[in-house]
C-alpha cells in the first residue's frame, strides 16, 4: 500500500463516523474520521498519533473492505529511500543572498561548494578553475603615490561593497515581497519564483564575473606594487563579506519567517476551508438524512392514513352491506308478514262466510219453524172464531145442556188452553232465541270492531315503525354521506398539505445549494481580498495613532451676571408648584357624569389628585362603577382637556380589578363614549376573572376603542406565555389565542405543553374552528364547540398523531407511538366539573409498540401457564371509548410477525382489567392457538388460561 494514497469516507462510512451507527471501536472510528479525501495516508497516521506500519496498512485495507473508504488516488511510488520518506525539496537559490555577497571568487582561491542548480534545467559543467596567481616576493615598501593608488583601489571596493549590501537589501525585499505574492497564488509564484531565481542566477553570475575581471586587473596591478595592498583589500573584502554575510542571514531569517508565517496562514486557512467544507457536508448529509426520513416518515403516514380510509371505506362498505342485508331481511318479513295477514284475512272470511251460511240455513230453519208453527196456530184458530158466537140469546135458555156435549165442550178448552200455553212458550222461546242471535250478532260486530281497531293499531305501529326506520336510515345515510365527505375533505387536505411540504423541502434544498454556492464564492472572495484587508488595516491603524490628541479639561469660562439666581428661583418656583400639584384635589363632578353617561351605569369616584410622576396623570380613589369597586384608577388625559368641558383620555389604567366572568364579553361590546368623555385605550393589570372557571391569576387586559367608543382589538396576556386576541365582529368576536402551557378552565387536571385555538365567540358559546396542542411527546388537534348556560356542553373533534402510548398504562403498553381520531362529549351544570363526565369515542394505532407485562408467544405455546415477559409487536389498532374514567377496548387487533391476535379489554374506574385474547402462533407448518382472559388491574395485569 502506498503511503501516498489518497482515500474518501463513503456513505456508510459518514454515517459511522457521525455516530449515526456504531460497527467500528473508537480507535478505529478515530482514524475514518481523519479519512478527508484530502489527506494522504501518511499525513492521516500522522493526525491520529500512528506510524504507517502494516498494522496501518491492515486496518485500512479493512475499511475498505468494509466498504467504509474507497480510493481516490493511488498516490505516486517513492524512487527511493525509506517508503513513504517526504523527497527534500531544492532550495530556490534566490533565498540565498550570501552568494551575491561572496566576493571571493574574484581572488585566485575559490571558496565555498559550487551552488546547485535549480532542480528544472540539467545540471551545468562547472567553470574550469582559474589559474593560481604567483605572488612575488614581498616588494619594497610602497612609495607615497603607491600607497594613495591603493587607498582609492580600497575606497573603490568599500563603494562596491556597499553597491553590492544595497543590491542585497533591495534583493531580500524584493524576495519578501515574493514569498507574500505566493502565499496568495502559490502556483505563480512558485513559476514567479523559479524565473526570477534563474535571471537572478544568471545577473550574480555576470556580476561575480564582473568584479572577478575587475579585482584580478587591479589585483595584477597592485600585486606589482605592493603586498601590503593585496593584504589591505584582502582584509577589507573579509570584513564586508563577514557584514554581508550577517545581513544577508538577517535578511534571509526575515524572509524564512514571512515565509513561514504565509506559509502556516495558508495552511490554516486551508484547514479552516476544509474544515468548513466538511462541517458543510457533514451538515448537508445530516439534512438530506432528516429530509429522506421526514419523507419516508411522511410516506409512512400517507400510507397509513390510506390504509386507514381503505378500513374505513371497507368499513362503510360492510355497513352498507349490513343496511341492505337488514333491509332485505325487512322486506321479506314485511312480505311474509303480509302473507300472513292475507291468509288470517282469508281465513276470517272464509270462518265469517262459513258463519253467515250457518246464520243463514239457522235463519232458514227458524222462518221454516215459524212458517210450520203459524201453519199449525191457524188449523186451531177455528174454534176461536166461534167462541164469540157463544154468548146468543138463546144460550141460556139451555143452561142444562146434556152432559155428553157438555163434557165435550171441557175437553176442548182443556186442548186449546194447552195449544195456548205450547204457542206462548213457543213465543217466548223464540224470542229468547231472536234476543240470544242478537247479542251474539252484537258480540261478534264488537269482536270484529275490536279486530279492525286491533288490525288498525297494528297497522298504525308499523307504519310507524317503518316511518322510524326510514327516518333512521335517512338519517344514517346523511351522516354516512357527511362522514364519507369528511373523509374525502381530509384527504384532500392531507394531500395538499404533503404536497406543501414536499414543494417545501425542495425550495429549502435549493435555497441551501444557493447559500452554500454564495458561501463558496464569499470564501474565495475573502481568501483573495485578505491581503488588501490586512494591508488596509494597517494603514488604518496607522492614521489612528498618527491622529493628534486633543487636550482634555478644556472648559469655556463660565459667564458672570444675573442668570444663576434667576435660574434657581424658577427652579424653586417649579418645585413648589409641582407639590402644590399634587397633593391639590380635583373636582371629580365632571369625570362622574361623563363616565356615566359613557357605560350607561352610575359610577362613583371618592377623590382624585393631579400626578406628574410617570407622565401626566390623574389618580381616581375609591371608585365604583355599578357593582364593580376600583381602588384606584389611573387616568392619562390630553393637556387641553384639562381646563374644559369636554375630557378626552390616552389610556386608563386600572390595578387589581376583579370582574366576573360571565360581565367580561359585556365589556367587550360596551360602547365607551359619550358627547363629554373620550377613551382611546384600558388597560387593566393584575386582572381577575371570578366565576365557576378555574382561570390564570395575574391577568393584563388590554383594549383599544375605536373613535366612536367601540373595540378595535384587545388583548388579554397571563403567565406562561398567554396571548389572546380578541376582535369583535358584528354580533360576535373573532379569538385567537397561544400559550407555551395550558390548562382546559372546565377540566384544570388536562394540561397542554403547547396550545393554539381560533374560533368564534358569541353570547351563546365559543365555536373553535381549529386547535392544535403538543401533549404525551405528541401532537393534537381538531375542533371543538363550547356552548354554555344553565347546562354547559364541550364536543367536537380530536386527532392525536405520534403520541408516546406508554403513559396511558405502562403495563400493558410500555413502548409505541400512538395515532387516532375521534369524538369527544362533556355535559354537566356545573363548568368546573365537566371533566368528570367527558366520553372519548375513536379509533387508536399503536406502531412498534411493546406490551410490557405478558408474552403472548410463550402464554399461546403453555396455553396459558406460562405467560411472564413481554411482547413487540408492530401495528395494533381498535376502537376504544373513555366514559367518566372507564375504558372499554373493542375489536383490537395486534400482529407481530408470525403472531396474531384480537382482544377486547375492559379498564373499570378503580384500574380494575377484565378481557379476552385470541391468540394464535404459526410455529414451521402448524398453527397453534390459544384463547386467554385478562385480569388483575392496569397496574399488575395478568393473563391466564
Amino acid at each position: 500500500m502506498n503511503p501516498s494514497a489518497i482515500y474518501s469516507k463513503s456513505g456508510k462510512g459518514v454515517q459511522e463516523a457521525a455516530g449515526k451507527t456504531s460497527h467500528l471501536s473508537r480507535p478505529d472510528r478515530a482514524v475514518l474520521s481523519a479519512i478527508d479525501g484530502r489527506a494522504t495516508l501518511a499525513e492521516v497516521a500522522q493526525k491520529v498519533g500512528k506510524t504507517f506500519d502494516a498494522a496501518f496498512e491492515k486496518l485500512v485495507g479493512e475499511l475498505d473492505k468494509a466498504g467504509f473508504v474507497r480510493e481516490v488516488s493511488p498516490g505516486t511510488p517513492a524512487t527511493g529511500g525509506k517508503p513513504g520518506a517526504a523527497v527534500p525539496k531544492p532550495a530556490a537559490k534566490s533565498l540565498d543572498p550570501v552568494s551575491d555577497l561572496d566576493f571571493t571568487a574574484a581572488l585566485s582561491i575559490p571558496r565555498g561548494k559550487a551552488a546547485t542548480p535549480p532542480p528544472q534545467s540539467p545540471p551545468k559543467p562547472a567553470p574550469p578553475p582559474k589559474p593560481a596567481v604567483n605572488i612575488p616576493p614581498p616588494p619594497p615598501p610602497p612609495s607615497a603615490a603607491e600607497a594613495a593608488k591603493a587607498e582609492k583601489a580600497a575606497k573603490e571596493q568599500q563603494d562596491a561593497f556597499a553597491k553590492a549590501r544595497e543590491e542585497a537589501e533591495k534583493k531580500a525585499a524584493a524576495e519578501r515581497e515574493r514569498v507574500k505574492a505566493e502565499a496568495e497564488a502559490k502556483v505563480r509564484a512558485e513559476t514567479e519564483a523559479k524565473l526570477r531565481a534563474e535571471a537572478k542566477d544568471a545577473a550574480d553570475k555576470k556580476f561575480a564575473a564582473e568584479v572577478a575581471a575587475k579585482a584580478e586587473a587591479e589585483k595584477k596591478a597592485a600585486a606589482e606594487a605592493a603586498e601590503a595592498k593585496v593584504r589591505a583589500a584582502a582584509k577589507l573584502a573579509a570584513e564586508a563579506k563577514a557584514k554581508a554575510e550577517a545581513e544577508a542571514k538577517k535578511a534571509r531569517e526575515e524572509a524564512e519567517r514571512i515565509r513561514r508565517e504565509a506559509e502556516e496562514k495558508a495552511e490554516r486557512a486551508r484547514k479552516e476551508a476544509e474544515e468548513k467544507a466538511r462541517r458543510e457536508q457533514e451538515e448537508l448529509m445530516r439534512k438530506l438524512e432528516e429530509e429522506r426520513k421526514a419523507r419516508e416518515e411522511a410516506e409512512r403516514k400517507a400510507k397509513e392514513e390510506a390504509r386507514r380510509l381503505e378500513e374505513e371505506r371497507r368499513k362503510l362498505e360492510e355497513e352498507r352491506k349490513r343496511h341492505e342485508e337488514e333491509k332485505r331481511r325487512e322486506e321479506q318479513e314485511r312480505a311474509e308478514r303480509r302473507r300472513r295477514e292475507e291468509e288470517e284475512e282469508a281465513r276470517a272470511r272464509a270462518e265469517r262466510k262459513k258463519r253467515e251460511e250457518e246464520e243463514e240455513a239457522r235463519e232458514a230453519a227458524e222462518r221454516e219453524a215459524r212458517r210450520q208453527a203459524k201453519a199449525k196456530e191457524e188449523e186451531f184458530s177455528l174454534p176461536e172464531l166461534n167462541l164469540p158466537v157463544a154468548p146468543k140469546a138463546p144460550e141460556p135458555a139451555k143452561a142444562a145442556p146434556p152432559p155428553a156435549p157438555a163434557a165435550g165442550g171441557v175437553g176442548f178448552s182443556d186442548s186449546l188452553l194447552a195449544d195456548l200455553d205450547s204457542f206462548s212458550t213457543r213465543d217466548e222461546q223464540e224470542q229468547k232465541e231472536r234476543e240470544e242471535q242478537q247479542r251474539k250478532e252484537k258480540e261478534a260486530a264488537a269482536q270484529r270492531a275490536r279486530e279492525a281497531e286491533e288490525r288498525r293499531l297494528r297497522e298504525e305501529g308499523e307504519r310507524k315503525e317503518k316511518e322510524e326506520k326510514k327516518r333512521r336510515k335517512q338519517e344514517e345515510r346523511e351522516r354516512k354521506e357527511r362522514e364519507e365527505a369528511e373523509l374525502r375533505e381530509r384527504e384532500e387536505k392531507e394531500k395538499q398539505r404533503l404536497k406543501e411540504e414536499e414543494e417545501k423541502r425542495k425550495k429549502e434544498a435549493e435555497e441551501r445549494e444557493k447559500k452554500a454556492k454564495q458561501e463558496e464564492r464569499l470564501t474565495a472572495r475573502a481568501e483573495r481580498g485578505g491581503q488588501y484587508d490586512a494591508e488596509a488595516r494597517a494603514k488604518r491603524e496607522a492614521a489612528l495613532q498618527a491622529r493628534p490628541v486633543r487636550a482634555r479639561g478644556e472648559r469655556a469660562g463660565a459667564k458672570g451676571g444675573w442668570g444663576k439666581p434667576i435660574a434657581i428661583t424658577l427652579f424653586l418656583l417649579l418645585v413648589v408648584a409641582l407639590g402644590v400639584a399634587h397633593v391639590m384635589p380635583i373636582d371629580t363632578s365632571d369625570y362622574e357624569r361623563g363616565a356615566a353617561e359613557a357605560l350607561g351605569r352610575p359610577v362613583r369616584i371618592g377623590s382624585a389628585n393631579l400626578s406628574l410622576i410617570g407622565g401626566l396623570q390623574l389618580k381616581f380613589h375609591d371608585v365604583s362603577i355599578g357593582d364593580t369597586k376600583i381602588a384606584e384608577l389611573r387616568g392619562f388625559p390630553e393637556f387641553d382637556s384639562l381646563l374644559g368641558p369636554r375630557k378626552a383620555f390616552s389610556r386608563v389604567e386600572v390595578d387589581g380589578a376583579k370582574v366576573p366572568q360571565e360581565a367580561l364579553g359585556a365589556l367587550l361590546f360596551t360602547k365607551v363614549k359619550a358627547d363629554n368623555l373620550s377613551v382611546a385605550r384600558v388597560v387593566a393589570k393584575n386582572l381577575e376573572l371570578a366565576g365557576p372557571l378555574t382561570m390564570p391569576k395575574g391577568l393584563e387586559l388590554d383594549a383599544a376603542y375605536n373613535a366612536d367608543g367601540t373595540v378595535r382589538t384587545a388583548f388579554l396576556r397571563g403567565p406562561e406565555g398567554l396571548v389572546v386576541k380578541l376582535e369583535p365582529k358584528g354580533q360576535a368576536i373573532e379569538a385567537d389565542m397561544s400559550a407555551a402551557t395550558f390548562s382546559l378552565p372546565f377540566a384544570p387536571e388536562v394540561s397542554f405543553g403547547r396550545f393554539s385555538a381560533r374560533g368564534r365567540i358569541t353570547s351563546n358559546g365559543f365555536n373553535i374552528s381549529e386547535w392544535d396542542a403538543a401533549a404525551l411527546n405528541g401532537t393534537l388537534s381538531g375542533t371543538a364547540n363550547i356552548t354554555w348556560g344553565d347546562t354547559w356542553v364541550v364536543e367536537g373533534v380530536i386527532t392525536a398523531r405520534n403520541i408516546n402510548a406508554a403513559v396511558f398504562a405502562p403495563a400493558l403498553v410500555s413502548d409505541g407511538r400512538a395515532e387516532g381520531s375521534g369524538r369527544f362529549s362533556m355535559r354537566g351544570t356545573q363548568p368546573a366539573k365537566l371533566g368528570e363526565a367527558a366520553r372519548i369515542d375513536g379509533t387508536f394505532t399503536v406502531n412498534r409498540g411493546v406490551l410490557g407485562s405478558f408474552d403472548l408467544a410463550r402464554a399461546v405455546q403453555t396455553q396459558g401457564k406460562a405467560a411472564t415477559g413481554r411482547t413487540q409487536f408492530s401495528e395494533m389498532t381498535g376502537n376504544g371509548v373513555y366514559d367518566r374514567g372507564a375504558v372499554a377496548l373493542r375489536n383490537v387487533t395486534i400482529g407481530a410477525g408470525q403472531l396474531n391476535a384480537g382482544a377486547s379489554a375492559d379498564i373499570a374506574q378503580n384500574g380494575a382489567l377484565s378481557g379476552r385474547i385470541v391468540a394464535d402462533v404459526r410455529i414451521a407448518s402448524q398453527q397453534v392457538r390459544a384463547v386467554l382472559n385478562l385480569g388483575g388491574t392496569v397496574r399488575e395485569p395478568q393473563v391466564r388460561n
